[in-house]
């Protein structure tokens, strides 16, 4: 009886600790992605600014460094 609560109880325990690593996973990545969407307007702001793409506006740009981000 013993035997059979203790692994009923470490499979609990797993699939809840597999579904917590699930989400923290997901929250990081989003983080991650975050950021990097954040410094690409600021690298894109600075690149204009200094006149590196006067052919595209400030948009276009982000947009673009934003759709490598992600492949």
């Amino acid at each position: 009886m013993t035997t059979l609560v203790l692994n009923y109880s470490q499979s609990l325990l797993e699939g809840l600790w597999s579904g917590l690593k699930k989400t923290l996973q997901g929250i990081m990545i989003g983080w991650m992605i975050a950021r990097q969407t954040q410094a690409n307007q600021y690298v894109a702001k600075q690149l204009i600014s200094h006149g590196e793409y006067r052919q595209d506006d400030y948009w276009t740009l982000v947009s673009d460094l934003n759709q490598k981000t992600i492949q």
